[in-house]
């Protein structure tokens, strides 16, 4: 019997063909050989696995085979905690029951403010504690909010004060050893296949360089497989940026009362209580005047600086800096950096003097510098992060946002190649997967996007046939308005108009059953007021909160509509006659409207690039491709994607939008016929 990848694969394969209800998905052993390649080798991979696929289990069916026969380590990677609890509680079961003589180690790990700390639920609820202890798996905020132990209002309103906090007491905390954060951190570093996030991926790898490779949350280097790769830039433009706000000082505040806490009993056998309580002392009192310093710049905006510094000299840039405006800034982000770094370095002065002096157990000042380095993290991370606002590295810019009375310095990174090539590419053999990762027929812009460049690409046929499945539907020419020339003209009411009076056609054509997909809530809402449509068609509409609640109410009721935004163009899955109609109501252009999106525009074009053929052209291409990949999820799914944006069949790049949906689309111009291509009555 082979043992080796290749073999195990081959033979997991066999035994899923054997399960009842087996559906064959061509290309799916291909795809995880292909992995398996990669994974044994130690090369990169770029991937397009078409939904349908089934790439999550041939992703994880490689990565469990390379660890029964060789022992290797591979994390599995995906964009959201509900992505990752997916892969954790149904397709790891399933892969691991078809290898079923090998006991893999195996692990979960999200990040550590979505894990309920039990200390903190025992302190609000102590009957809830002792329920959720002993029904809970991972003891994850999704699991407290689905267990029933409460009603669902309740629950939410808990979970805000419940969550494992940046920074904790660990090992003193009476309740460490049952810490569901702190046991999945361990399971993970000895685990030979982790399910993660994107999130926690990228924060691993920012532990690592910020601890000097001393610590980490996923263990030693391994290789890793991202899945959504697609949304892998995003997830590290948040984990990359930066912000000195009054929830930075709250969270700055809370660590320096941890650090006191965690030196407490070794100042008391010391005899230094007072000094450590006056360092704390005087260390709040400058957060206090930080804060003030603050407010101070309440109803400001602009940017503040920005690397390369030709950056600052494009006109759409430099009209927007203000030299008082960020003399100010600067001079605030800088106090803060030396208010935190003197404080931590007062702490460790405290703490060093009194292991010279041996008035202190030697244990007791272990265990106080062991609670204490945590804290001591946040505080010098937070210090370089006020630092980069002035001085920043890469390409990024920084700048002053102001909502209502919350004012906010930030840095975002504008170009992410570099620092991903560092953090991530050069550290282990990646394997990225998606169904939508190429644009053009390549993988351009996802390589230039992230800095990503694979050994190997392919992309693989989708198993569904989208000239009997699906039709495009596109509205007869002068039916809607451009969107910029109304928006311009100050002809936008007769354009929510057209847009509500086309939506209601589609509506009634396709029995409701439609996610409509804006790209705005402004112009969401003005074309919901307006549609006028019968009592047993509803349409749903997303809020401000509750976004699972009111996707879980469309899959529930088939006739009911949806109209959504930038949440469910991606990763939102409803199969079946729900989803009948996927209507992209306009092709979603990023305008350069914050600082980030102008300071990109001005550095492409600094480099003599066209930031529309660069940047939003490609990045609208993916949005339009993930917004129609919501309409066949399955083999017997049957739909019509609906594009109402005149724009493409108007300008030179709509034949280009066009030729990155699924090919062999029929197209229509009456709705009428595109339903009943399909087999839709309404």
């Amino acid at each position: 019997m082979e043992t080796g990848c290749r073999g195990l694969i081959a033979r997991a394969f066999e035994a899923l063909r054997e399960r009842p209800g087996f559906v064959e998905r061509p290309d799916q052993l291909q795809l995880a050989l292909l992995i398996a390649d990669c994974l044994e080798s130690g090369s990169s991979g770029a991937f397009e696995a078409p939904t349908g696929l089934g790439k999550s289990l041939a992703a994880l069916v490689p990565a469990l085979a390379r660890a029964a026969a060789a022992g290797g380590r591979t994390v599995v990677a995906t964009y959201t905690n509900v992505l990752a609890e997916q892969y954790w509680k149904a397709d790891l079961p399933l892969a691991r029951s078809l290898l079923p003589e090998f006991d893999v180690p195996v692990a979960f790990l999200i990040g550590r403010q979505r894990y309920v700390c039990l200390q903190a639920l025992r302190a609000a609820d102590p009957t809830l504690a002792e329920a959720f202890a002993r029904l809970a798996d991972q003891g994850t905020e999704s699991e407290l909010r689905a267990s029933g132990l409460r009603r669902p209002r309740e629950l939410a309103e808990l979970w805000r004060g419940v969550g494992v906090p940046p920074a904790c007491e660990a090992r003193r905390c009476p309740d460490y050893a049952a810490c569901w954060f702190f046991c999945a951190r361990e399971r993970a570093k000895d685990a030979k296949v982790v399910v993660t996030n994107h999130s926690v991926l990228l924060m691993d790898a920012l532990l690592r360089r910020h601890s000097d490779g001393a610590q980490s949350l996923l263990g030693d280097a391994c290789s890793v497989v991202i899945d959504e790769a697609h949304d892998f830039a995003q997830a590290a433009a948040s984990a990359l940026e930066f912000e000195l706000s009054p929830a930075t000082l709250e969270l700055v505040e809370r660590c320096a009362e941890g650090l006191e806490d965690a030196l407490a009993v070794a100042a008391m056998q010391s005899g230094e209580v007072s000094a450590l309580e006056a360092a704390g002392e005087r260390f709040r009192r400058r957060l206090e005047r930080l804060r003030e310093a603050l407010r101070s710049l309440a109803g400001c905006s602009g940017i503040l600086a920005a690397n390369p510094r030709d950056i600052l000299e494009h006109p759409s840039v430099s009209r927007t800096v203000s030299r008082e405006l960020g003399a100010a800034a600067e001079d605030l982000a800088e106090e803060t950096a030396a208010a935190i770094e003197e404080y931590a370095a007062e702490t460790g002065r405290l703490l060093r003097s009194w292991r010279l002096r041996g008035e202190a157990e030697n244990s007791v000042l272990d265990e106080a510098e062991e609670v204490a380095d945590p804290y001591r993290m946040v505080l010098r991370e937070t210090a370089a992060g006020c630092r980069s606002l002035f001085e920043p590295t890469g390409v990024s810019v920084s700048y002053v946002a102001s909502e209502e009375d919350a004012v906010t310095l930030r840095s975002d990174p504008i170009d992410l190649a570099e620092p991903l090539r560092d953090l991530v590419w050069s550290r282990r053999a990646a394997v990225c997967l998606s169904a939508t990762l190429a644009l053009d027929g390549n993988f351009g812009f996802f390589r230039s996007q992230t800095g990503f460049e694979p050994d190997f690409e392919e992309i693989l046929p989708s198993p569904f046939d989208f000239a009997t499945q699906a039709a495009l539907y596109l509205p007869p020419a002068g039916a809607i308005p451009d969107p910029s020339a109304a928006r311009r003209s100050g002809g936008e009411e007769a354009y929510y108009a057209a847009l509500a009076e086309e939506l209601t056609r589609i509506l009634r054509a396709v029995g409701g059953r439609t996610l409509a997909l804006f790209h705005s809530r402004r112009e969401m809402e003005a074309v919901y007021e307006r549609m006028r449509v019968p009592p047993e068609l509803p349409v749903l509409l997303q809020g401000r909160t509750g976004v699972s609640h009111v996707g879980e109410r469309f899959r529930r009721d088939v006739a009911a509509s949806l109209f959504a935004l930038r949440s469910f163009w991606t990763g939102f899955d409803a199969p079946g006659e729900t989803l009948s109609c996927v209507a992209l109501v306009r092709v979603p252009f990023e305008v350069p409207v914050d600082p980030a999106q102008i300071a990109r525009s001005a550095w492409l074009a600094a480099k003599g690039l066209d930031p529309f053929r660069e940047h939003s052209l490609p990045l609208a291409k993916m949005l339009v491709r993930q917004g129609a990949g919501r309409l066949i999820r399955r083999s017997d799914d049957r739909g019509v994607i609906a594009l109402l944006d005149p724009r493409v069949q108007t300008k030179r790049y709509g034949q280009e939008i066009l030729e990155n949906l699924p090919a062999n689309l029929r197209v229509f111009r009456d709705i009428g016929e595109a339903a009943a291509h399909v087999g839709l009555a309404g």
